[in-house]
């Protein structure tokens, strides 16, 4: 979800019960069993009606992990929304350039950038934590107008975690991703 909303200047669409962690394993109406809700029969989607709470609309019937997951949503969707990296900024993908300590069947990066402000997508499709090893090469500083960068904190907006990078060209970072999880990070 985090590529899917950060990759390109494009809106983004999410399934009714997709920030909830809807399954749509229910049988109802004319359709069985087959992972999707239906639009056309007469039916509630279980997830989205414990959200809504009988018309009160505060989620309090909802697991842990939905709250948790919706919340991520939110913060993903809105950061998607309002940045004006993501919004107006260039994209250059930098998992080409990647060697050893970064599968690129599992995972992916690239960076966002506009006047004033560049962020670091790194995200891990793997089932377990991985340590990515991510290399920026100097095409990508070259490219993004972005010579001269040196030694930088980042800031997961996601999350609030502090990282500190070499953020320097063809240095190599160490980042820690857990199972299917990504960072948002902020160079400054």
């Amino acid at each position: 979800m985090i590529v899917a909303a950060t990759l390109n200047q494009c809106p983004m669409m999410i399934y009714a019960g997709q920030e909830l962690g809807e399954r749509g394993m229910d049988m109802e109406g004319f359709s069985g069993i087959d992972g999707r809700t239906s639009i056309f029969d007469y039916w509630g989607v279980k997830s989205i009606q414990a959200w809504a709470n009988k018309g009160k609309f505060d989620g309090a019937k909802m697991t842990p992990e939905q709250k948790e997951l919706r919340a991520f949503y939110q913060r993903l969707l809105t950061l998607a929304r309002d940045d004006k990296a993501i919004q107006k900024g260039q994209m250059y993908d930098v998992t080409y350039a990647q060697g050893e300590g970064f599968d690129k069947r599992q995972h992916y990066a690239f960076i966002r950038h506009t006047k004033g402000e560049t962020l670091l997508m790194v995200v891990n499709f793997h089932d377990r934590e991985q340590h990515v090893h991510l290399r920026i090469p100097n095409d990508a500083f070259v490219y993004l107008g972005l010579e001269g960068k040196a030694k930088a904190t980042a800031v997961d907006l996601l999350r609030g975690d502090k990282y500190a990078l070499d953020f320097t060209p063809d240095a190599v970072n160490e980042i820690v991703l857990s199972a299917w999880t990504g960072v948002i990070l902020k160079i400054k």
